[in-house]
């Protein structure tokens, strides 16, 4: 990398092998109000509220926290100024008015029609309504870069440190070539995006995005916890035949750990693809805002703490600010700077 080139992963250097010595203590999600959702915060300033537009009751939620606050007044500001689109009655959530949906709002204007001839159609569902839900973010952020797989290219090269030679194709939604989830981790985990490219070596190589917006973590439903806890489960053995993981750590500890399962079962994934010989390389990428504390200096940082050398090189973090500054990088065409515009409008929060 150059010295301009923005940093990636500002924990890197901290991730690897770890002993329980050197494990930082942290409140796990049973004892904290912050990974339940339950912390509450003081409402928004009106200053923040107004951005000059005209205010209507019930548009702040009490159980947000900081950053969700922010970004849900944000998307209200986007829609109302960029969009010229109300639907009050929805409030306090950001949603589309059905017409609007139905045009594709909620993704850029500039690839819209490139993104609606993958989607077939746009319809009403969370996909094309909810703006503060992270469903429809991949569309806007990877299929754009669909349009121009040399600089894709060259952006993912940045981001997983060499070794691509090209991007073959661009997946929204993928849990793998086989319909049988047997053959990875008999669930319906998945990867909102999927990258799949050529190596140097001319080998098939994978990289797995989840994308964040202003979410955490989840409460484990019944099944889940069967299969983390079935000792001959798909889960235990992908995850100890991976070696992603430290010696010490007992998978059973992700049925508590609602802030840190979903990136464990994503990574699995990953390497259960490797497993059933679909790739030879792998990196799971986690994307988030720098706004997102509950990722940037909570989650991300513990399950670091989890990973051997192996698991960590196969483990990237980066946030929006940064994945931004390396689209500005790779893209210089007229229409991919309005994308990027768009992005930075759209997503990044003032703080």
């Amino acid at each position: 990398m150059t010295a301009e080139t923005p940093i990636l992963n500002e924990h890197k250097q901290s991730c690897g092998s770890a002993s329980a010595e050197d494990k930082r203590a942290c409140i796990m999600p049973s004892d904290s109000k912050f990974a339940a959702g339950k912390t509450e915060y003081p409402p928004m300033h009106k200053r923040e509220q107004n951005h000059e537009l005209k205010m209507t009751k019930g548009k702040t939620y009490r159980y947000d926290d900081e950053f969700k606050a922010k970004a849900r007044a944000h998307q209200f500001a986007f829609r109302e100024r960029e969009l010229n689109n109300y639907y009050d009655e929805k409030n306090p959530q950001v949603m589309l008015t059905p017409d609007a949906a139905k045009k594709g709002l909620i993704f850029c204007d500039t690839y819209r029609g490139f993104i609606q001839n993958k989607l077939k159609s746009f319809g009403t569902s969370a996909l094309f309504s909810n703006m503060l839900r992270s469903e429809h973010i991949p569309y806007n952020i990877f299929t754009p870069m669909e349009e121009d797989l040399s600089a894709a290219t060259a952006l993912f090269n940045e981001v997983i440190g060499g070794g691509i030679s090209r991007i073959d194709k661009i997946h929204i939604e993928f849990a793998g070539k086989s319909p049988d989830r047997s053959e990875y981790l008999k669930d319906g985990t998945s990867f909102d995006t999927f990258i799949e490219y050529t190596t140097t070596e001319n080998a098939k190589g994978g990289i797995g995005i989840e994308v964040k917006y202003t979410e955490n973590g989840y409460r484990i439903g019944v099944k889940e916890k069967k299969d983390i806890e079935d000792p001959n489960g798909k889960y235990r053995q992908v995850s100890e035949e991976s070696n992603y993981f430290i010696p010490s750590l007992n998978i059973t500890s992700f049925i508590k750990a609602n802030h840190l399962r979903q990136i464990w079962r994503n990574h699995i994934l990953g390497y259960s693809m490797l497993r059933k010989g679909e790739i030879k390389r792998f990196h799971y990428i986690h994307l988030y805002p720098e706004g997102n504390k509950h990722f940037h200096q909570y989650a991300i940082p513990e399950y670091k703490q989890l990973l051997t050398e192996k698991g960590c090189n196969s483990f990237i973090d980066i946030t929006y600010e940064s994945l931004f500054r390396l689209i500005d990088s790779c893209f210089k065409q007229d229409e991919q700077r309005k994308w990027l515009e768009y992005l930075k409008k759209r997503y990044i929060v003032e703080l």
